[in-house]
């Protein structure tokens, strides 16, 4: 196809009144969009840094030095006598060590050494919120998502036709709309 035929044929898939209420719908779908499109943008870029551990969580970790040797009911005891440290939960022997449950962390105590390590967590509410949304892991938001992915579908493509012209898909535009194709291809091309 000429650049001319192009044209005429794009002209044609999308008239006048197409056109007006597709920029109708992208402009109103987008302004309602926006408030999902921040919960996904700034979980996604929380998720991206999870080598660094997980965001939704503030770790501490703990050291102390109590008694060698001391039996399940001992340690118990001496546990206790530091008001700072959480809630013991439960002990499980392992192999010369005790495996912690602690309220909101874990930890090791070392028989041998009297060595104590645990870590503690704490919840960071507006990250961990808005990663339980991200995950789909509200009761009810799978829906919500499923709209929203709809919803970036439309607004991607209708996006293509919005402007018309030289600037628009049949002009320079196809070129960015190649570029943007690509991207992705060539990750996984290179292994990404």
């Amino acid at each position: 196809m000429k650049k001319k035929e192009v044209k005429s044929f794009m002209q044609r898939l999308i008239g006048p009144k197409t056109r007006k209420w597709i920029r109708i719908l992208h402009r109103d779908l987008g302004f309602a969009m926006v408030g999902l499109s921040l919960v996904y943008g700034l979980s996604g870029i929380l998720l991206n840094r999870l080598d660094k551990g997980d965001p939704s969580y503030r770790i501490r970790q703990h050291a102390a030095v109590l008694e060698k040797g001391l039996t399940p009911d001992e340690f118990k005891d001496a546990w206790l006598l530091d008001s700072d440290r959480p809630v013991l939960n439960s002990i499980g022997e392992m192999g010369g060590t005790y495996r912690l449950l602690l309220q909101g962390g874990v930890g090791e105590y070392d028989l041998a050494t009297g060595a104590v390590h645990y870590e503690t967590s704490k919840r960071k509410p507006f990250a961990y919120w808005v990663n339980r949304l991200h995950y789909n892991r509200v009761g009810g938001w799978k829906l919500m998502a499923d709209f929203f992915g709809g919803a970036l579908i439309f607004l991607a493509v209708s996006g293509l036709f919005m402007v018309k012209g030289k600037h628009g898909i049949g002009g320079r535009g196809k070129w960015y709309f190649i570029i943007g194709l690509l991207i992705p291809i060539v990750y996984i091309l290179l292994g990404g």
